[in-house]
């Protein structure tokens, strides 16, 4: 059929090179050619390494291998990625076996990698011979306007009593600033909120919004004081809050900007709402979110919508039983959210390549793409999502349109500034 080399893949990472020489030989043993085998072998018991070598022996010549030890293994999570090709390649060099690869080139190539991805390298030898020449970074790659890192500048452009807008840029960060009551969500909060987010939509120089909170915690939920929550107040309190909670999730929802949730520290309740309402989530790893509205005879009624999204039903349904905390690992296991970083200032760097990262769409291209999303959600497989589909294929291809001058400036060899083009655009004040 075509088939001229068989790959031995251990992609758990689980082998040793007792295991590798048994079943080489077992292989040729019955007649399998050992030049029509490869070897890949990834790292996540440290065996990577040894197992190549122990293959090379055996008479395999052909190895995979990934720069800086990238990848993983969609099948087990947890699993390192493939062994790192600058470990293979120096190894064999001080072998005397000869790989045609220059190292200090593939050094600063998995360097560069590792920085665009705000990961650390997976290669020992790259990580030891980079610190030891901190060589350039190659010349023949473009490195970008992130490659540098550059932190943004934040500006106070607005307080409220339990808010502090921030603004950077094209960027806008929402910051809950009730740390001794653990940001709970107040009326005043919640009204605020809204109009914050509903001037943020209509400000064509604003491409993304992010909520974060200050002190211990993201948002420990609804106010849940005596003199100030509508639990047991009646029907009108009830609906009053009801219509305001609504409110408040779904302008978060809809907006056309990307929407960013930074948790700081652990959320709860209606903090868990504001977080997956969000288009993107990062995490400290003390972020842990909690259902906890059973504990108190309640149920998160307002938030389910986006709960039950993001999560799936059954992991959902299992959370708010048992209102147990989940832990940021566990959420990023399950893609629900981006990133963890280690404290908090690693959380604000990693905002900040985060941030950097999405210049590279244009706010139309964000909109339309979050508007597909939103239809293949509500209306996956019906009339409606192929009505969605077909308007905005529309308005892509339109003369004079945004995705009209990304594709001339495509053709004309010129990196779209999406900021710099959408600040041309009339706004209104926020």
């Amino acid at each position: 059929m075509g088939c001229y080399e068989v790959s031995l893949g251990d992609t758990l990472g689980v082998g040793s090179p007792s295991n590798t020489r048994t079943l080489i030989k077992f292989l040729v043993d019955n007649g399998i050619p050992v030049n029509r085998l490869a070897g890949h072998f990834h790292d996540t018991y440290g065996q990577a390494l040894a197992n190549v070598w122990e293959a090379y022996n055996c008479g395999i010549r052909v190895f995979d291998s990934s720069v800086a030890g990238l990848g993983g293994c969609p099948f087990a999570p947890g699993a390192k990625g493939n062994v790192a090709t600058e470990d293979l390649v120096y190894m064999f060099n001080n072998a005397g076996v000869k790989t045609g690869v220059d190292l200090s080139k593939l050094v600063a190539t998995g360097t560069w990698i590792s920085q665009q991805l705000s990961k650390q390298t997976g290669s020992r030898a790259g990580a030891a011979l980079a610190s030891k020449s901190k060589p350039k970074q190659p010349s023949t790659i473009d490195r970008g306007p992130s490659s540098a890192k550059p932190m943004l500048a934040w500006t106070c452009i607005k307080t409220t009593d339990g808010l502090l807008v921030h603004r950077a840029g094209a960027n806008l960060k929402v910051t809950m600033n009730r740390p001794k009551n653990g940001n709970t969500l107040t009326i005043s909060m919640i009204n605020d909120l809204i109009s914050t987010y509903s001037d943020a939509a209509k400000d064509s120089t604003i491409s993304r919004i992010v909520i974060t909170g200050t002190g211990k915690f993201f948002c420990t939920g609804m106010d849940l004081g005596k003199d100030s929550t509508p639990v047991g107040a009646g029907t009108s309190s009830a609906d009053a809050q009801f219509e305001r909670l609504l409110r408040l999730f779904e302008t978060i929802d809809t907006s056309p900007k990307v929407t960013i949730s930074c948790l700081n520290g652990p959320a709860f309740g209606g903090g868990v709402g504001l977080a997956f309402a969000c288009d993107i989530r990062l995490c400290a790893q003390k972020a842990t979110v909690t259902l906890s509205e059973a504990k108190l005879g309640l149920c998160p009624a307002t938030i389910s919508k986006y709960v039950i999204r993001e999560w799936g039903i059954p992991f959902a349904r299992e959370a708010m039983l048992s209102a147990r905390p989940i832990s940021p690992k566990e959420l990023k296991a399950k893609g629900v959210i981006f990133d963890i970083a280690d404290d908090q200032a690693a959380l604000e760097e990693m905002l900040n390549s985060l941030l950097m990262r999405l210049r590279v769409a244009s706010s139309d291209a964000t909109r339309m793409c979050k508007d597909l999303v939103r239809a293949g959600w509500a209306h996956g497989g019906r009339e409606e999502q192929a009505t969605t589909i077909k308007q905005l294929f529309r308005e892509m291809m339109k003369p004079g349109a945004p995705g009209d001058y990304g594709v001339k400036e495509f053709q004309a060899g010129r990196k779209v500034d999406w900021d710099k083009y959408d600040c041309k655009e009339p706004s209104s004040k926020l």
